[in-house]
């Protein structure tokens, strides 16, 4: 009987071809091109999860979403980052967006258990929970609100006159109406939520921790295992 043992020394050339990949590096620049491509992949899914979460009209995913975010490489970490912009967005990016008359019952209803010096009359659809925010208002088609603090401006919109509400208008020792003590504000246009604020919590943060370490491991391991095949 006759026993003989063959080499294959393909498999050695191979070893030592994929051992030399590992040794110089190799597998870490492969390794981060993975971490990049979850994390593009992750950006988007978290992307349309805040858009979602802050109940943006139709229209201002890209212009305002994608135009706000973007990712970046930091091989020393092997990690890969997403940042978004942290100033709030134009109130008329968000849905269900309307002036209120101060008389009417809706700003009533909305403004109900407020002082005075909070009422406000723009309602928003924001964040999926329909609000108005405090001191704000409506001027010449644009959105305001009132910012304690700062220096006094010269008049207060009409929505916050007083005069001859019984209630809340103080009056003097002789029964004249005094001022309504609102001093020290300024007016600034209204804003909605941050991005980069909004990507870090509720829904969108959920998304993230959902997706990323199962994108991570798919992504990574593809790359890693074209290194370690013989």
């Amino acid at each position: 009987m006759k026993v003989q043992v063959t080499l294959k020394t393909k498999h050695l050339v191979s070893f030592k071809k994929h051992s030399e990949l590992l040794a110089n590096g190799k597998w870490k620049q492969e390794a981060q091109r993975g971490v990049m491509a979850a994390t593009k992949k992750v950006k988007t899914k978290v992307q349309k999860a805040a858009a979602k979460q802050m109940a943006l009209k139709p229209g201002n995913y890209q212009s305002y979403v994608v135009k706000n975010t973007r990712a970046f490489s930091k091989p020393a970490e092997l990690a890969g980052v997403i940042v978004a912009n942290n100033k709030g967005g134009k109130i008329e990016i968000y849905k269900g967006l309307k002036a209120l008359s101060s008389k009417g019952r809706t700003a009533k209803r909305y403004n109900s258990g407020r002082s005075v010096d909070d009422q406000g009359f723009v309602k928003s659809g924001v964040w999926n929970a329909p609000r108005t925010f405090k001191r704000s208002f409506s001027s010449n088609g644009g959105f305001f609100a009132l910012i304690p603090g700062g220096s006094t401006s010269s008049a207060l919109p009409k929505e916050f006159w007083t005069f001859g509400k019984k209630s809340s208008q103080p009056r003097d020792t002789k029964g004249r109406f005094k001022s309504s003590q609102r001093a020290g504000y300024r007016v600034r246009r209204l804003f909605g939520p941050a991005l980069g604020k909004e990507m870090q919590k509720d829904q969108a943060l959920i998304t993230f921790k959902q997706e990323a370490p199962k994108e991570l491991r798919v992504q990574v391991e593809k790359r890693i295992a074209k290194l370690v095949k013989f």
